[in-house]
C-alpha cells in the first residue's frame, strides 16, 4: 500500500481476484439472496476488483488489469443516483434481523466505501474520468445523515469540535434512531474518504474526515472489553460479544493503518493493546468462552459484516 497515492488496498483481497466469487454470465460477481436466486452485491464486485488490482500490481498480468477495469466500469454504469442527493449501489437483500428496519435496496457503508476505493483507484491508475465523477457522487452518502437516507450518524451540532457534541460515525446499517455502529465499516469509510482526498481538493470532505476520526476516537473504548474487542455497539445486544480471533486481528490491523493515515495517537495505542490481547492465551480463551455465551444470548441479532 502507498498512503500517498491510491494503489493496493489496505486489506488483501487478492484471493477473491484469483478465485472470484460466484459470477453471472458477464463475469460480474453475484450473491445468494434469501428465498433463492442471486443478485449483484456491490461488496462482492468491489472486492473482486480490488483483489484483481492487487494481483496486477504484484505480477503485471494484463488480464488482471482488464478485470479490474471491467468491474470498475460496472460500478460506474450501475450506480443508482438519487435525485438531488448522492449516488450508490443498493444491496440485493435485507438481513433477516433487520427486515422491519431497513428497506429493500438499502445502502451498506462497507460496500459503499469499498466501491469508492475502487473508483478512486480506477481514476488514479487508469485516468478514468467517469470513475472519478462517480466517486464524487458517491462521497455524498458520507455527508448525508441517516435520517435523510445517507450513511452518516451524527450526535449534536456538526459544527462543534471535539467531544460527544462532535460525534460523527458512518453506519453499516443506516437505521434511524438505532446506532449499531460497526467498527470495520466505519474504518473502511474513513479509508475511502482518505483515498478520495488524495485526488480531490474538497474542504468539506476533509472536515468530515476529521470529524469522523474524532468520533471514532471518542467511542473507541466502547469497543474494548479490557481483554478483547467487539465488532459493534448495537444497543439491542443483551451481552457483549467478543469477535472471532481473525476479526480481532483485523481490527488491530485496520486501526494501525488508520493511525498511519491520520496520526491520531489513540488509534495506534489501541492497536498495540489489542495485539497484546491476541498474544495472551488467557485472553484468547476468555474471548472464546464469552463469545459462546454471547452468541446464545444475542440470537436473532445481525452478525458483524466482513
Amino acid at each position: 500500500i502507498d498512503l500517498s497515492s491510491p494503489r493496493g488496498y489496505y486489506l488483501d483481497y487478492s484471493g477473491l481476484g484469483e478465485r472470484g466469487p460466484e459470477s453471472d454470465a458477464a463475469g460480474v460477481p453475484v450473491a445468494r439472496v434469501r428465498g433463492g436466486g442471486t443478485g449483484h452485491a456491490p461488496s462482492h464486485v468491489a472486492r473482486a476488483a480490488l483483489g484483481s488490482l492487487e494481483l496486477y500490481l504484484n505480477n503485471g498480468n494484463p488480464a488482471r488489469r482488464d478485470r479490474f477495469e471491467s468491474l470498475a466500469g460496472w460500478l460506474v454504469r450501475h450506480m443508482e443516483v438519487l435525485p438531488g442527493s448522492f449516488g450508490g449501489w443498493s444491496m440485493p437483500d435485507v438481513p433477516r434481523s433487520l427486515g422491519g428496519e431497513l428497506r429493500q435496496g438499502w445502502f451498506s457503508a462497507t460496500a459503499h466505501a469499498e466501491c469508492v476505493s475502487v473508483l478512486v483507484r480506477a481514476a488514479a491508475l487508469l485516468s478514468n474520468g467517469e470513475a472519478l465523477d462517480a466517486a464524487k457522487r458517491a462521497v455524498g452518502a458520507f455527508h448525508t445523515p441517516v435520517q435523510d437516507g445517507g450513511l452518516l450518524r451524527e450526535v449534536g451540532d456538526p459544527g462543534d469540535e471535539g467531544g460527544l457534541s462532535s460525534l460523527a460515525f458512518c453506519e453499516e446499517y443506516p437505521v434511524p434512531d438505532m446506532p449499531i455502529m460497526v467498527l470495520t465499516s466505519h474504518i473502511k469509510c474513513l479509508w475511502a474518504l482518505s483515498d478520495y482526498l488524495l485526488l480531490v481538493d474538497d474542504h468539506g470532505t476533509s472536515i468530515l474526515l476529521d470529524r469522523c476520526v474524532r468520533g471514532l476516537v471518542f467511542v473507541l473504548d466502547r469497543f474494548d472489553l479490557g481483554y478483547w474487542s467487539v465488532g459493534d455497539l448495537d444497543p439491542r445486544r443483551r451481552r457483549p460479544c467478543p469477535v472471532r480471533r481473525t476479526r480481532h486481528h483485523t481490527h488491530a490491523l485496520m486501526l494501525d493503518v488508520l493511525h498511519r493515515m491520520t496520526r491520531a495517537p489513540e488509534l495506534g495505542e489501541t492497536a498495540r493493546r489489542w495485539r497484546a490481547y491476541e498474544r495472551d492465551p488467557r485472553a484468547r480463551m476468555r474471548a472464546r468462552l464469552e463469545r459462546a455465551f454471547a452468541t446464545f444470548a444475542n440470537v436473532g441479532l445481525p452478525a458483524v459484516p466482513d
